[in-house]
């Protein structure tokens, strides 16, 4: 599933399915302007915050592909999306600035 329902700064996503999604761009930390399109990034750099908890590793297992100019495409596992409320998507790699998306988690999200 993909998002499609955005609402004061944040996407809205049904509780317990998985979405697919891109995080980015991801910048050099030095200059704040250089893409970076080589990352290798795992599912234990992606952490999460659910719904303001502390942040853990995400579950899903699909592999973390660059798409262009430095965004590249996560997707999360019903289990990274089984919590109403807000859930706070976070990626800090080494060399690069951090990237973050907030959605919020609702049974009545798009499907």
């Amino acid at each position: 599933m993909a998002f499609n329902d955005y609402t004061g700064g944040r996407f809205v996503i049904r509780r317990t399915n998985p979405v697919t999604f891109r995080m980015g761009p991801f910048m050099d930390e030095n200059d704040g302007k250089t893409v970076l399109t080589g990352l290798t990034i795992s599912n234990s750099d992606v952490r999460l915050s659910k719904n303001d908890g502390a942040f853990g590793a995400m579950a899903g297992a699909a592999a973390i592909t660059h798409d262009e100019n430095g965004w590249y495409v996560v997707t999360l596992a019903s289990a990274d999306t089984g919590t109403q409320g807000n859930l706070l998507v976070a990626i800090h790699m080494t060399g690069a600035l951090p990237v973050w998306r907030f959605f919020e988690v609702d049974d009545a999200g798009p499907s």
